[in-house]
């Protein structure tokens, strides 16, 4: 039906619109609507919208900081970390030096000690030795005769 309408108001030859005196209060009411809603909707959503990206921006700002702060104290931690390993590498070769070093001396005092040892063995054993081969020299001429006298059956002087 509006399209009939429509239709025929074209080729009337007549206008769509008419202007008359209630232009100037549309135009009126427009633009009081505008300025009203442009400062009550409008600007504060504007302002709004705004303030969130400050806060954004302030954000990323405040993350980029923290982020740069991170990294520093991380490159200084890295650092202190190589140190102490540095550190405790030389320590542990100190002690292993330290280590081998006690090992040697005890070895050397355990080499002294069976040395020691080994030589009052055989001053003892030579001693022995000495002791045994002088009895052994006393009882040697009456083995040698009782030995000859089973032999030869008869009594040997």
């Amino acid at each position: 039906m509006p399209l009939s309408i429509a239709l025929s108001v074209l080729l009337s030859g007549g206008s769509v619109i008419d202007l008359d005196g209630t232009i100037f209060i549309q135009v009126l009411l427009f633009f009081i609507a505008f300025f009203l809603l442009r400062s009550l909707v409008i600007t504060p959503i504007m302002n709004l919208l705004e303030a969130r990206e400050y806060a954004i921006e302030g954000s990323k700002i405040e993350a980029a900081k923290l982020q740069s702060d991170a990294d520093k104290k991380r490159q200084t931690l890295e650092e202190e970390l190589k140190k102490i390993w540095e550190a405790a590498g030389q320590e542990r070769e100190r002690l292993r030096a330290e280590g081998q070093q006690h090992a040697r001396q005890l070895t050397e005092h355990a080499r002294k000690e069976t040395e020691a040892v080994l030589a009052e063995a055989k001053v003892k054993l030579d001693a022995e030795a000495a002791r045994l081969r002088d009895e052994v020299r006393g009882i040697v001429p009456a083995l040698a005769r009782q030995i000859s006298s089973k032999i030869l059956n008869r009594e040997v002087n």
